[in-house]
């Protein structure tokens, strides 16, 4: 097995059937990587506005933040320098588009 960072186009990712073999295959899935993990991004930040007096709901949600966490933790360890660009790039698109409140400083509690 290769452990290091590495360009190329024959990977795969995650299962099996997701076998990408050229550069469009990269493309591609550089496009869902960014897409899940600005998804996983938008869990991340408001899973803490969910205040739901139904604790199975929160539960489920939590398990779903994990299991995403974890496929993206996966894809990075191709080290296949474009996917592991895909996951950075997802976080940041992610962050950028759900975590607004964090950056404007209305969530600061002060105490006088």
């Amino acid at each position: 097995m290769h452990m290091s960072f590495h360009i190329g186009e024959n990977e795969v990712i995650l299962f099996d059937e997701w076998n990408v073999v050229d550069w469009q295959g990269i493309g591609w899935s550089m496009v869902g990587i960014i897409l899940l993990t600005s998804i996983y991004e938008g869990i991340k930040s408001y899973r803490a506005l969910l205040f739901s007096k139904i604790h199975l709901l929160q539960t489920i949600v939590h398990v779903v933040q994990t299991v995403i966490g974890y496929f993206l933790m996966l894809i990075f360890m191709t080290y296949n320098v474009w996917l592991c660009l895909a996951v950075a790039l997802g976080a940041a698109l992610g962050y950028w588009l759900f975590a607004w409140e964090k950056s404007t400083g209305d969530n600061i509690e002060c105490c006088l």
